[in-house]
């Protein structure tokens, strides 16, 4: 497997703790999460919530990507 895109809700609910438990393990030094928001504050402050948790759980964080910031 080259790619898992995962689509889940904002913030840092079971879904994001159920799958770092469950993909820890086979995670490679060059893997790691890519957090995709919109620009609006509270999605702003999703997405601090949720590099707060990756830190915690040791999750890399290959990026941030802010959809449709020119609208």
């Amino acid at each position: 497997l080259d790619y898992l895109l995962v689509d889940t809700p904002p913030g840092t609910s079971d879904e994001h703790i159920s799958l770092v438990q469950l993909l820890g393990a086979t995670l490679g030094p060059h893997d790691g999460a890519i957090v995709v928001s919109t620009p609006q504050e509270v999605a702003l402050l999703d997405v601090r919530k949720e590099l707060s948790f990756c830190a915690k759980t040791q999750l890399r964080v290959l990026g941030v990507v802010e959809n449709m910031s020119g609208l």
